[in-house]
C-alpha cells in the first residue's frame, strides 16, 4: 500500500475473488476511516491481479467498490490494467462512479489537480514583456512552476537544455484588430479571446498528463474551419454557454488518435477498431473541458459544456458548427499533428 500526500494507492494482488474483495473493501473502508484525513481519492492497482475470462468476480468487485463510493463520497478508481480489461472495465463501469485511469499520474491531474500542477515545469515566453508577466502570474496563482524566458536567446537557450511540460509562447492572440475588425472578422468576445490560453493549455496538460508524450502550439490564425487539413480524422465538437458561448473543436488526424490512445492504454490499438478510438478522444475531451470548466470557476467564469460530439469526416463537423471565422490553432502531439478552433 502507498500512501501519497491526498491520494491513497492500494494492490490488487492474485485472482479476484470474494475473499480477496472483502479484503479490499476493507482496507478501503480503514484508510477513510483515518481521523483528519483528506483523501482526494482512493486508487486500486490491477498490475498484479489475475481474473477468470467469465469477469463474474470482477462485476462483483466493481459494484461493491461503487458503493463504498458513493456512501463515502470519494472518488475510487482502477490504474494499470492491459487493453483488454479497459474495455470490460469500460463496459461494466458505464452506469457506475467508478473512475478508470491509465496510471496514478493521469489520476492524480483528474482527483488531485493542485498537487500535479505543482510538478509541471511551464516555461513561457512573449515578445511583449508585460503579456509574459501578466500570463506567470497567472499560472504561478493556480499553482503551476513557471519559468520566464526574456528574450529570445534566453528562450532558445532554456528549450534547448532543460525539459519543459508545457511551453507557451505568443500568449496574446490578434491584439492586433481594433474594437471594429473584431466584430467584423472575429465573430468571438473580447472575453473568450482573453480567455483562449486556457482552452489550450488545458488541452495540452491533459495530453501531457494522459499520453506522457510532449505536446504544444506552433502557430494560430483567423480563418474558418479548415475542411482541407486531412481526410482520415476525428473531431470532437464541445459546445459551452454561460458567461462565454462557442464551439471548442478538437482535430485529430487518426493517425495522432491512434498513438494517443496506444500510448494512455499502454497497449496497441486496431486501427480498424473506429469505436475504441472514438471512445478514447471523447473520454480526453471530457477531462479537458472539466478542467478547464474550473479554471475558468477560478476566475469567476461560469460556463457549461455540452458532451462531445465526435466525427469522421471535417463536413460533417462544419455542418454542426457553421462556417464563421474562429481561432484556427496548429498543435503538435510528439510532433504529430493535431488541431484545435474556437468559433462562436
Amino acid at each position: 500500500m502507498n500512501i501519497g500526500s491526498s491520494i491513497v494507492q492500494l494492490s490488487y494482488n492474485g485472482v479476484v475473488e470474494s475473499r480477496r474483495t472483502v479484503l479490499l473493501i476493507n482496507s478501503i473502508t480503514s484508510q477513510i476511516g483515518i481521523p483528519e484525513s483528506e483523501i482526494k481519492g482512493i486508487l486500486i492497482s490491477l498490475k498484479n491481479a489475475t481474473y477468470a475470462l467469465d469477469y463474474k468476480n470482477i462485476t462483483i468487485m466493481l459494484k461493491q467498490i461503487n458503493e463504498v463510493s458513493q456512501k463515502n463520497s470519494i472518488p475510487i478508481g482502477f490504474i494499470d490494467y492491459n487493453i483488454s480489461l479497459y474495455q470490460v472495465l469500460k463496459a461494466l463501469t458505464k452506469n457506475m462512479k467508478v473512475k478508470l485511469f491509465k496510471n496514478s499520474s493521469s489520476a492524480s491531474l483528474f482527483l488531485d489537480p493542485k498537487a500535479f500542477k505543482r510538478d509541471i515545469q511551464i516555461l513561457v515566453f512573449d515578445e511583449e514583456e508585460d503579456n509574459s508577466e501578466q500570463l506567470s502570474k497567472e499560472l504561478i496563482h493556480y499553482g503551476y512552476t513557471v519559468v520566464v524566458a526574456n528574450n529570445v536567446s534566453d528562450y532558445n537557450e532554456l528549450i534547448h537544455n532543460n525539459h519543459y511540460d508545457v511551453v507557451v509562447t505568443q500568449s496574446r492572440l490578434n491584439m492586433n484588430l481594433d474594437e471594429t475588425s473584431l466584430s467584423t472578422k472575429l465573430n468571438l468576445s473580447k472575453k473568450l479571446i482573453a480567455n483562449l490560453p486556457v482552452f489550450m493549455d488545458t488541452a495540452v496538460e491533459t495530453l501531457i498528463s494522459y499520453t506522457g508524450m510532449e505536446a504544444q502550439k506552433s502557430s494560430h490564425a483567423v480563418k474558418r474551419f479548415d475542411i482541407d487539413t486531412t481526410t482520415s480524422i476525428i473531431c470532437a465538437v464541445m459546445r459551452f454557454k454561460g458567461d462565454l458561448e462557442g464551439s471548442f473543436v478538437l482535430i485529430f488526424p487518426k493517425d495522432t488518435a491512434i498513438i494517443a490512445m496506444e500510448s494512455i492504454l499502454g497497449e496497441k490499438v486496431n486501427e480498424n477498431d473506429l469505436e475504441t478510438i472514438m471512445d478514447g478522444v471523447g473520454e480526453l475531451c471530457n477531462t479537458i473541458t472539466g478542467s478547464t470548466k474550473t479554471i475558468l470557476l477560478d476566475k469567476h467564469i461560469k460556463i457549461l459544456f455540452d458532451l462531445p460530439k465526435k466525427y469522421t469526416s471535417m463536413r460533417t463537423t462544419l455542418h454542426d458548427i457553421g462556417n464563421n471565422n474562429g481561432i484556427w490553432i496548429d498543435m503538435q502531439l510528439s510532433g504529430k499533428p493535431f488541431y484545435m478552433f474556437l468559433t462562436k
